[in-house]
């Protein structure tokens, strides 16, 4: 079930009826491996029923391991729901504090920059600037 969804999700964003994702999710026991963490790859780290983190590449450039913390007794924590297609949208939003500066929501596995994101492409249309048609 889980490939029909992911082959649904790219033919329909082949044929520009969804947009193109950013993060793609996926359930894992432990923390990924940070080597082996790979860009557009949201890992939610699940223990039983219970989900105790959502680990993934930060999206503004400095490629950092970015842990949030899924768990309702941790301050401060989030909240990951994913969609049929695999798509995660995360909640509240996230301020890396590091020199990336970038400050970014995650809604439908795409990444929607916030205004006073030092990230380059923050808040042109809601799309970065890979995402930007060329001029």
């Amino acid at each position: 079930m889980k490939c029909l969804r992911g082959l649904c999700r790219v033919v329909l964003e082949r044929i520009r009826w969804l947009p193109r994702s950013h993060l793609i999710a996926s359930v894992q026991e432990a923390h990924p491996d940070p080597e082996r963490l790979t860009s557009g790859c949201l890992v939610i780290v699940r223990s039983g029923s219970l989900d105790k983190w959502g680990c993934f590449r930060c999206p503004g450039g400095c490629g950092e391991k970015l842990q949030l913390s899924l768990s309702q007794q941790r301050r401060p924590r989030w909240s990951i729901a994913v969609d049929w297609f695999g798509r995660p949208s995360i909640s509240p939003s996230i301020r890396q504090t590091n020199g990336c500066r970038c400050h970014f929501w995650i809604k439908a596995g795409r990444v929607e920059w916030c205004r006073d994101s030092g990230h380059p492409g923050s808040n042109i249309n809601g799309l970065s600037t890979r995402d930007r048609p060329e001029a």
